[in-house]
């Protein structure tokens, strides 16, 4: 069977600062007609700044679309012409004050593959050096805090961290220490 849809209209739905939406008619596989709804936001990167004494850094963040405070990895936006590791790097120095000497690269993961178009490009930060955190990016608030890893992990297994992005890389890197991989 072909599972591939058609696409037979495309309407700009919404345009912001962030995101784009758009509403997509398509032919499906059985040739009925059917609407689909797309999220275009941009890609963006998280790191896993993990130290050689095995603690991590995360940032603990307000986030409005749920109305509560998260523990999340250190994040960004990848800025027009930017690579992922460039981001990567000048994610974890704003964010965290820790920039890293070696980054992995450990996946890559679609914020909502049924209706979002977006991406994040996982990397583990080692050779973590301590750098000057510049003042806040206009309108982001974020507070740095290092925890040991094992802490980090729990913290996730109980739902005290519940982004997908951290989530991820957590997992990812439980699996790295356990084989022993880094």
């Amino acid at each position: 069977m072909r599972l591939q849809e058609k696409v037979l209209e495309r309407r700009l739905v919404y345009a912001g600062n962030y995101l784009t939406t758009h509403l997509y008619v398509v032919r499906l596989p059985d040739g009925t007609t059917a609407t689909r709804d797309i999220v275009r936001p941009p890609d963006a990167v998280a790191v896993i700044p993990l130290d050689d004494a095995g603690n991590i850094y995360l940032v603990r963040q307000y986030r409005p679309a749920l109305g509560r405070v998260l523990y999340e990895l250190p994040a960004g936006v990848i800025d027009p012409g930017e690579s992922p590791v460039r981001t990567a790097r000048r994610e974890c120095a704003e964010e965290t004050g820790m920039r890293p000497k070696r980054l992995k690269k450990l996946c890559v993961v679609y914020h909502a593959a049924g209706f979002s178009t977006g991406c994040i490009h996982i990397f583990l930060a080692r050779g973590l050096t301590a750098v000057k955190r510049p003042g806040p990016t206009a309108g982001e608030f974020v507070e740095p805090i290092r925890l040991p890893f094992r802490r980090a992990l729990r913290m996730a297994l109980a739902n005290r961290i519940v982004d997908a992005q951290s989530l991820i890389g957590l997992l990812w890197t439980k699996r790295l220490l356990d084989h022993r991989a880094l």
